[in-house]
């Protein structure tokens, strides 16, 4: 027997629930991703596993957010995010002409939507549920530090090695793969960029002592792996952050704690002057001039458009063993990738980014990220490979802070602190 009876559409208002609810869901999944991103590289030995959950947790949800909003005509740019999303299709485009690329160039170029789409999930979970952003990024964090802390204990207190300068630069736990970095540079640059966000949470005016004295120690933890790595870029970039924090927020604490920081500093010169002439004089503080006088001759007739993105850079040192496979700058990098056209439409973003920032300097979220760009940018000068990856610690360094910036309304409610 058939029925009669009409199938019963949903009203509006129940399909706007069900909506709401799967949009909750998602939001909850990219936290978690959120999450992942940030502190895989402590607790997921396997770098295509951590990847996996990145994908899973973090992207596909900020995929399914964004063409829903599409089906439903809602999806708009800003003039914000418009410069970055040219950006990364610059990017991606320069793979066209690359030369003796080792990696196929569709792989490459859609990392940019990766990039977009990572994007979009901090732009959604901040205007979803600015709270759950919060507290998955500073869960983050905290983990960081756990395996920061985990390394210095282990490296120096149960292997016994010697404390000396530069003697042995931290980057791994040593313990498997776990809390693994690859380079002393790639942990010190990732490490800074996470005692950023600390920082910011122990100065903060409104934040309670015990908190305070939690986020300040979990600062300290941080700055001093940063500190033995022994990676100049990181401590100069990590110096200029904490200032540009400090005045953000112009808070007692903030001063008392530039106060113990330069008297640390103070104390640190003193102790080991002798090593930073060396720095001065021998090493010419970054090391990189060969690396960077090599850029140069390679760059004859290429300055517009670059070599194409995935085109190796190789510099071979004097003694015949080493290869630099980058710059050593993202600037430069840049450049020798995708040409001045990159690194233009990437300087108007940064400016552009900052001057709203500038005019929301009063904003919680502004006050967190901004200090983080800083030191990115600072960072970035003298110690990055590419900007333009899979998730990984770049992603980190450069792209939250910017994310987070490109998220924040002319007007939000600031949450509260961490």
């Amino acid at each position: 027997m058939h029925s009669d009876k009409p199938l019963e559409m949903p009203s509006a208002s129940t399909l706007r629930k069900s909506i709401q609810v799967s949009t909750l869901i998602l939001s909850w999944l990219i936290a978690i991703g959120i999450f992942i991103q940030i502190s895989g590289k402590v607790w997921i030995e396997s770098g295509s596993g951590r990847n996996t959950q990145i994908y899973i947790f973090l992207l596909l949800p900020a995929l399914l957010i964004t063409l829903c909003k599409i089906a439903q005509r809602k999806l708009q740019l800003s003039l914000h995010y418009s410069i970055w999303i040219l950006f990364l299709i610059w990017i991606a485009l320069s793979t066209l002409w690359a030369t003796n690329s080792p990696t196929d160039p569709l792989a490459l170029a859609k990392r940019g939507m990766y990039i977009a789409l990572y994007l979009a999930a901090i732009h959604y979970t901040m205007r979803i549920n600015e709270q759950l952003l919060r507290r998955a990024i500073f869960s983050g964090i905290a983990i960081i530090a756990i395996g920061a802390l985990a390394t210095i204990v282990y490296q120096f207190a149960v292997l016994e090695i010697p404390l000396g300068y530069r003697t042995h630069r931290l980057y791994r736990l040593d313990i498997g793969e776990f809390a693994d970095y690859g380079w002393p540079v790639a942990a010190g640059i990732f490490h800074g960029a996470a005692a950023m966000y600390a920082l910011y949470a122990a100065i903060e005016k409104d934040q309670r002592l015990g908190k305070s004295v939690f986020w300040g120690a979990i600062f300290l933890i941080l700055a001093s792996y940063v500190l033995l790595t022994y990676t100049r870029g990181a401590w100069i970039a990590l110096f200029v952050g904490s200032i540009a924090t400090i005045v953000l927020q112009r808070s007692r604490k903030g001063w008392l704690a530039l106060a113990l920081g330069a008297l640390t500093a103070g104390i640190l010169v003193t102790i080991f002057w002798p090593n930073l002439m060396v720095e001065l004089h021998t090493r010419q503080l970054s090391g990189r001039g060969p690396i960077w006088q090599y850029f140069f001759e390679q760059m004859q007739g290429k300055w517009l458009l670059g070599h194409g993105l995935g085109t190796p850079f190789e510099y071979h040192w004097p003694d015949g063993h080493a290869i630099s496979p980058h710059a050593h700058s993202l600037y430069l990098q840049q450049i020798y990738d995708s040409g001045l056209i990159a690194l233009s439409t990437m300087s108007a973003g940064i400016v552009i980014l900052l001057v709203k920032a500038w005019s929301l300097r009063e904003n919680y979220w502004v006050k967190l990220a901004l200090p983080a760009l800083i030191y990115g940018l600072v960072a970035m000068i003298t110690d990055v490979e590419r900007i333009f990856t899979r998730p990984g610690d770049y992603w980190t360094v450069f792209w939250l802070p910017i994310a987070i910036l490109l998220a924040v309304p002319s007007k939000i409610n600031c949450p509260k602190t961490a």
